[in-house]
């Protein structure tokens, strides 16, 4: 059976379950159709402390964070326009846009939706953080936070006093919207520096130069299916060492499909050796073995697990990649993104005819909004196989 089937029915099984007993659940709880929310105002006390400690950097930072979220606006929309163009002109150009949808455009792997799950979850908790902080900043009152789950998708939110909001001036209301996403484009950065020196990062742990590849999935199919195992470290092939990706495929490049070769492993902590018959990859005329892997760190104290490296740089390469593309996105003028009540802010304060800004605030968001359904609609039509993770 598909796996998107199977997902489907227990997603459907759950919120099931879940609607018929709401009754059960504590007031705090909201439960819509797909869509559960829990309210509470234990963490007021913490937003307001940090909000009102430091009122005066908070303004200047978020200000600061207006420009970044104007600049993050019209690059994503010109990003977006530019990849439209070439998806209706220069197919080979483009690029797929879509969703992360588990079962669907996301994979349905244990790593995959750890990773996922992990980076969605601090990168939400972090936005949500943002808008309390800088709401504060502004004597803007916090009536509660909470967390959701709409359908498979978890998240959280800061509930503003809407009267104190709109009483603010332009300006702070212009701080308050765009600090959500300033905040995760700025730790998706910092995430990207830790990247770039990641051999720092394991090395309070693991030894930073690798000694081999580490099995972290298996092609089901595959040649690799049934015969290796995950978390297997290639050491060698044939007397050669395997560090790396590179290594692997400079090794692999030199061996004619079909040959049986000589795998030596570590497998439980104990180094064996395999016999191990290479297939023919199904996209080019290459030996093909049917895994994913990652270079094998070794641990510098027993208790350290070997697949920690994986999880650590796996955990920060998701979290960037997630935390830029959902600040970015989320700067667009589109309804219901922090972006377009953004745009909104900016046009009444530079337009003085209020009708006039209306009309242009609508005109714009409509613009974004066909630009980016557009772009995901297509996407599905050009790349029906595309899948993440």
């Amino acid at each position: 059976m598909e796996s998107w089937v199977v997902f489907l029915a227990a997603l459907l099984s759950f919120w099931s379950i879940v609607y018929i007993g709401r009754q059960f659940l504590p007031k705090s709880f909201e439960i819509h159709p797909f869509l559960i929310m829990w309210r509470t105002t234990r963490f007021n006390s913490f937003i307001d402390r940090v909000g009102r400690a430091l009122r005066s950097f908070w303004r200047v930072f978020w200000t600061l964070g207006v420009a970044l979220s104007i600049g993050g606006m019209v690059y994503i929309t010109y990003i977006l326009g530019r990849n439209l163009f070439y998806i209706f002109f220069k197919t080979e150009s483009a690029t797929p846009v879509s969703p992360l949808i588990p079962g669907i455009t996301l994979s349905l792997n244990f790593n995959t939706l750890f990773f996922f799950g992990l980076s969605l979850a601090i990168i939400i908790v972090f936005h949500e953080f943002s808008h309390g902080v800088a709401a504060r900043a502004e004597n803007i009152k916090v009536k509660s936070t909470g967390l959701l789950l709409l359908a498979v998708i978890p998240g959280a939110f800061v509930e503003p006093d809407e009267e104190d909001l709109n009483k603010a001036k332009k300006s702070a209301q212009a701080r308050v919207f765009s600090a959500g996403s300033t905040a995760n484009i700025l730790m998706g950065l910092l995430a990207l520096v830790l990247l770039t020196n990641s051999n720092l990062v394991i090395a309070p742990i693991y030894n930073p130069d690798p000694t081999g590849i580490q099995i972290t999935e298996i092609v089901a199919g595959s040649p690799a299916d049934g015969v290796l195992r995950n978390w297997d470290i290639i050491i060698s092939i044939n007397g050669s060492p395997v560090k790396d990706a590179e290594s692997l495929s400079t090794t692999l490049s030199e061996i004619p499909p079909n040959s049986t070769v000589l795998f030596s492993i570590i497998r439980d902590g104990k180094n064996i050796e395999i016999n191990f018959t290479l297939g023919q990859s199904p996209t080019r005329n290459a030996s093909y073995i049917g895994i994913n892997s990652f270079p094998y760190y070794v641990p510098k104290f027993p208790f350290v697990p070997p697949m920690g490296s994986f999880y650590i740089l796996g955990s920060l390469s998701w979290f960037y990649l997630l935390s830029i593309n959902i600040g970015l996105i989320n700067m667009m003028p589109v309804t219901g993104l922090d972006g377009d009540k953004l745009a909104t802010i900016l046009l009444r304060s530079m337009f003085k005819n209020e009708k006039m800004a209306i009309q242009l605030s609508n005109m714009v968001r409509w613009a974004c909004l066909i630009i980016l359904v557009l772009n995901i609609s297509m996407s599905f039509v050009l790349f029906p196989s595309f899948k993440f993770g």
